[in-house]
């Protein structure tokens, strides 16, 4: 039985809807992190910090934007797991 504690990478995959998509140039992609994150807002700020550009603003506006984790919408700061989905995405309106 392998022990969590020993694991030091993570990986997510992580959706972009809508203008995302555009901004990001992907739909769909898998990351394998350094280090564990604990929640959404935390993968954001890490990116950001890693990467820059786009990740900057969209840790920045991220109140603009909903996320969902396994398809369940969530909180930027409900805990993530070792293989989940994050999918990222404006308010969606009806009319």
């Amino acid at each position: 039985m392998k022990s969590l504690w020993l694991a030091k990478t993570m990986n997510l995959k992580l959706l972009f809807f809508a203008n995302l998509r555009e901004q990001f140039g992907f739909s769909q992609k898998e990351f394998t992190l350094s280090k564990k994150v604990r929640t959404p807002e935390e993968f954001l700020l890490i990116m950001s910090k890693q990467i820059g550009g786009e990740w900057i603003n969209l840790f920045e506006d991220k109140r603009l934007y909903k996320v969902a984790i396994n398809q369940d919408l969530s909180s930027w700061k409900d805990p993530i797991f070792e293989g989940d989905e994050l999918a990222i995405f404006p308010p969606i309106t009806g009319g």
